[in-house]
Parts: C-alpha cells; structure tokens; sequence
C-alpha cells in the first residue's frame, strides 16, 4: 500500500472509531468529535487529492508533510480522549 492509501485508512478507522464513542460519552464528547472531524476531513481530502493526482504528469505530494502528522496527531489525540473516556469515575 502506497502512503495515501494508509492515511486514507488509517483517518477513515480512526474517525469511526472516535465518533462512535463520541456518540456514546454524554460527557465532554467534543474531546472524541473534534479528531473525528479533522480525520473525517483529513479522508475527504486524501480521496479527492489521489484521484486528481491521477489526472497530472507531475505531480509532487509536498501536502503529506503536512497530512501524515496532523493525522498522527488527532489519532493520538483521540487515542488519549478514548482512554480517559472509558475510564471509571469514583463515585
């Protein structure tokens, strides 16, 4: 698999996996909601830029500089905000 066929996958699963739990928390969601919205679109963007890459002789991917860490980011980000998430509250 090439690189941007991994950030697709790795945003998409990640932004499912975020949103999903968001749905569930009634608390504080917007911890898990806003990586999920930055890997929804992060997604979004890689689609679009794969398939225009396709329509251009030269085409130089300077953008996954940018694209691969702010993914690595919200995943940790969301990874961070799922754990404390599903940890217990004392009561």
């Amino acid at each position: 698999m090439h690189w941007e066929q991994w950030t697709i996958a790795l945003s998409l699963a990640g932004a499912l996996l975020f949103s999903s739990r968001a749905v569930l928390v009634g608390r504080k969601q917007w911890r898990l909601a806003i990586p999920a919205a930055v890997l929804f679109l992060l997604a979004g963007y890689e689609l679009i830029a794969s398939h225009w890459e396709k329509t251009v002789s030269a085409a130089i991917r300077l953008d996954m500089f940018l694209e691969v860490p702010l993914m690595i980011i919200c995943l940790v980000w969301g990874g961070i905000a799922l754990a404390l998430s599903m940890r217990k509250r004392p009561s």
